[in-house]
């Protein structure tokens, strides 16, 4: 994929303006609406390949950039209020990161927000919205700097991690940061609230929740992830749905008369078609879980993108919309992605890109249109003439 450039440090009035002219626009659009969808799944190929999808939900475009950062690249805590006066958290990438950066103007501050990604060993993490039970970490000052922002959490894990168990070892340490919630107004804490879903190359998979009853680690077998309520719940709501078959029912015999379905897909009578986020988890994965084996990650990217269709969101159906969908091969190291505006599928390959620099790309930038074939057409021989 073309396009992705150097990111620089800009500065100056012209940046600031910009900034708080798109903040005001992302405040008002927050004040009057609240978004609170995402649907992640994964799956794998016969020939190893574990594939990623994630669709990304909000109640308008924000200009995300496509984000990719060097090995060794720094990074430093923003820190809560309680630890202004306290030294932060500080760390340098052990891996190239790619990921998409949710306010790409914080970006030019050096301020990204990543709400997707993955390294270049294939550790994938995606920030999904978790309004109404999000509860993080009270931050001690003498723990400061072992803390990080409930926003940064996702780089800190990408650059730092190569496997899920990494990760999750990690997580038994007294070391592992404290995650606190980031610094907004209250009204605006509900667009800001997360839940963090974590895969590998292996297929290994948890989910990391933050509530009222603490830091919740749930290892992700069934492989989807939506938003609220709390990841053990969608697994306890999904037994609703056991009737659920690959395939067409039976004929029904009332008396002497019998039914027979109108049509083939009788044994999905009963899926919810709603946006809500426990019909989408329920929805997400049935179409991954019954759907075709496929032999490659190339078919599994195919395949990704015709189960996230099942979940996306038209805009003017609900307050919030699609506005883009991604779906990594982390096998490849690949991320392919797509925007509202058009459905072209652009991808990015990790080891082709420029390597020792940070690079971004906006991402609506991925404009191929429609393909015009009407000079394709040939002659067709009619019946006659054979």
């Amino acid at each position: 994929m073309t396009g992705l450039i150097a990111a620089g440090k800009d500065g100056g009035l012209d940046l600031l303006l910009m900034m708080k002219v798109l903040f005001m626009v992302f405040v008002i659009q927050c004040k009057f609406f609240v978004s609170n969808a995402c649907t992640e799944f994964s799956l794998s190929s016969e020939d190893d390949s574990v594939v990623v999808g994630r669709s990304m939900e909000f109640i308008g475009a924000l200009g995300y950039y496509l984000v990719v950062e060097p090995r060794e690249y720094s990074h430093t805590s923003v820190p809560s209020k309680e630890c202004f006066l306290h030294s932060s958290l500080h760390w340098q990438n052990k891996y190239i990161i790619a990921y998409v950066d949710v306010l790409d103007v914080l970006n030019d501050l050096d301020m990204p927000i990543a709400t997707d990604g993955l390294n270049e060993v294939g550790l994938s993490l995606a920030a999904n919205l978790f309004v109404g039970f999000a509860q993080f970490q009270k931050i001690p000052v003498e723990k400061c700097h072992m803390a990080v922002s409930s926003l940064q959490f996702p780089l800190w894990i990408l650059g730092n991690f190569g496997t899920v168990q990494e990760l999750r070892d990690a997580l038994e340490k007294d070391s592992f940061p404290l995650v606190w919630e980031a610094n907004v107004p209250e009204w605006l804490k509900g667009i800001f609230q997360l839940h963090y879903s974590i895969v590998d190359a292996s297929g290994d998979a948890i989910v990391i929740e933050f509530t009222e009853q603490g830091r919740m680690v749930f290892n992700n077998t069934l492989g989807v992830v939506t938003n609220s309520p709390p990841y053990d719940f969608h697994l306890i709501n999904i037994r609703n749905y056991v009737e659920l078959s690959k395939s067409a029912h039976d004929a029904l015999e009332l008396g002497k008369v019998t039914f027979k379905p109108t049509g083939q897909g009788s044994g999905l009578l009963g899926i919810p078609g709603d946006f809500t986020p426990p019909s989408r988890f329920v929805r997400a994965a049935i179409m991954a879980h019954f759907s075709d084996p496929v032999k490659t990650g190339k078919e599994a990217v195919i395949k990704a993108f015709h189960i996230l269709n099942t979940v996306d969101i038209p805009r003017g159906t609900s307050s919030d919309y699609t506005v883009w969908s991604v779906v990594k091969d982390l096998k490849s190291k690949s991320l392919y992605f797509r925007v509202y505006k058009d459905l072209t599928i652009c991808v990015l390959h990790m080891a082709d890109a420029k390597k020792g620099q940070k690079l971004k790309m906006k991402m609506s930038e991925c404009i191929g249109g429609f393909v015009d074939i009407t000079d394709k057409l040939t002659l067709a021989m009619v019946r006659d003439e054979l």
